[in-house]
């Protein structure tokens, strides 16, 4: 039986009750045995009984591993959610701390509940709203792409066929150069919108196998340029692969693109341990091409910002933008270091743990 605490003999539950959460003790096996008002008060009940009593029936599996943890002395926590006294349910973040005694035994547990019913609720209509946000981009971005497909296409076939004077060919090679313009910013919106609503599949990432398969997709860039890039030990962490790939994909073919006039362009791919709030890993890519002033450091990673010509440096404007959503979906942080003629270092840092979605803003 749950009893009530009483604060006027016991501090631990004057404490309690002025907490706005629930609380409980409970015994080394995990059986409540006092509660604070606040869990009467929500279950309307003298006898309130156990939190596990009261959950959810699609979370009544969190009740196997309550019992887990109490077995294992270790500690628990879960969102669940909980019927009041009316028979509605509310969201609850439930945390259970083990407390033991002097010979390293559990003597009792101290478990706290946390109303985050509005939370959960924002939360999941967040990622309903960014799945259909993404469907849309990508409906929208198909349906744009064919016309810009067709424009590109029967521009070529006329091209191709002759019969048309000069003047009447350079406006068709412009129209063919603003479609193909057309296709690669689509493609970069729609990389963006996957990039900024989708799920975030977390797995083990071998860095060093994602970044030899970039640079040997970016191939035909390297021979060209006679470019010479340099893959260091990357290891293997916590992340989402196909964001991985977007994310050295893009500074690496970045890095390449930038190179100074009648040079061969050299790239270094490197990673090193820090402490950065906790564990983390610091991916640098550097280049020594024409570099960039200083002062234009942030809003480089903003959409469609430029800092040099599409003549000379073509592309949609949207890659380092879309370098910015991969890091921000793994709780991490860019920055890029630049001196004028002589190059740029971009500097991501990952925490060893990626956040869960939540943290990170879905």
């Amino acid at each position: 039986m749950t009893t009530e605490m009483q604060s006027d003999a016991d501090p631990d539950a004057a404490f309690a009750e002025a907490l706005p959460h629930i609380v409980f003790t409970s015994l080394p096996d995990g059986r409540p045995d006092r509660c604070n008002k606040r869990w009467r008060d929500y279950v309307g009940a003298t006898s309130p009984g156990d939190w596990a009593d009261r959950l959810h029936p699609e979370d009544r599996s969190r009740r196997d591993e309550w019992a887990e943890a109490t077995r294992a002395g270790r500690l628990f926590e879960t969102e669940c959610r909980l019927r009041d006294g009316a028979g509605g349910h509310r969201w609850f973040l439930i945390r259970a701390v083990p407390r033991f005694n002097a010979a390293g035994a559990v003597d009792s547990w101290l478990t706290t509940g946390t109303d985050v019913d509005g939370l959960v609720r924002t939360r999941e209509e967040l990622r309903r709203s960014n799945a259909a946000l993404e469907r849309f981009a990508a409906i929208a971005a198909h349906d744009l792409q064919e016309p810009v497909r067709k424009v590109r296409a029967f521009g070529e076939r006329i091209a191709a066929g002759g019969g048309i004077d000069d003047r009447s060919r350079g406006h068709l090679g412009r129209i063919i150069a603003a479609a193909a313009r057309m296709h690669e910013l689509v493609h970069g919106l729609l990389s963006l919108a996957r990039v900024s609503g989708g799920a975030r599949v977390q797995t083990h990432v071998d860095l060093g196998a994602i970044a030899r398969e970039v640079v040997d997709d970016l191939g035909a860039t390297i021979e060209r340029s006679g470019a010479h890039v340099e893959v260091g030990p990357l290891p293997t962490i916590r992340a989402d692969a196909v964001l991985m790939r977007q994310l050295l994909q893009n500074l690496i073919a970045n890095a390449l693109k930038f190179h100074r006039p009648g040079q061969v362009p050299s790239v270094r791919v490197s990673v090193r341990e820090a402490v950065e709030d906790g564990p983390a890993w610091v991916l640098e890519v550097a280049d020594d091409g024409i570099g960039f002033d200083q002062r234009e450091a942030s809003r480089i990673f903003e959409p469609f910002q430029r800092l040099h010509g599409r003549s000379a440096y073509p592309g949609s404007g949207l890659g380092l933008a879309i370098c910015q959503g991969v890091v921000d979906r793994h709780g991490g942080t860019i920055a890029a270091e630049s001196v004028p003629g002589v190059g740029s270092v971009f500097r991501v840092v990952l925490p060893a743990e990626p956040p869960a979605e939540e943290a990170v803003g879905l």
